[in-house]
């Protein structure tokens, strides 16, 4: 727990310097990772379920996106009630910066195991990665 503690802490040192100056709420950055890790456009209220929110928080929270260019809003074809987003190329880029930041934290770390405790470590955790269970990666931050 200790180690993992440590590669979060790093991480998340990382991550806010690639927001530094961005005034996203985590609701925002959530969605930013739900979007980005989804394979179509979402409905607001598609993207609401998936978070948690009511659909007026998302609302706001897609709004506030949609000003600062990180996603694209437009009406459903079919029912223009319904708004569909997705990540703009601009959000596409902040997210993968932010998981360059994750990959770099984790790297930092790893770099400071000898050779042994890095092969002690690939051996515990080839069992884990070989199930093929874990959450997708751009939605857990790994």
């Amino acid at each position: 727990m200790d180690f993992l503690s440590r590669l979060k802490k790093s991480g998340e040192a990382h991550i806010l310097g690639v927001a530094r100056g961005l005034d996203l709420s985590f609701s925002q950055m959530r969605a930013l990772f739900v979007l980005a890790d989804s394979q179509r456009e979402l409905a607001v209220h598609e993207l609401a379920a998936l978070l948690g929110l009511s659909m007026a928080t998302c609302g706001r929270a897609v709004q506030s996106l949609a000003k600062a260019d990180m996603v694209t809003r437009r009406e459903d074809d079919q029912d223009r009630r319904v708004k569909r987003v997705r990540l703009s190329e601009h959000g596409r880029q902040f997210v993968d910066g932010l998981l360059q930041a994750h990959r770099d934290a984790v790297r930092e770390c790893l770099e400071t195991l000898s050779d042994h405790e890095r092969d002690q470590l690939a051996q515990a955790l080839a069992p884990i990665l070989a199930r093929g269970d874990l959450p997708p990666t751009t939605a857990s931050g790994c």
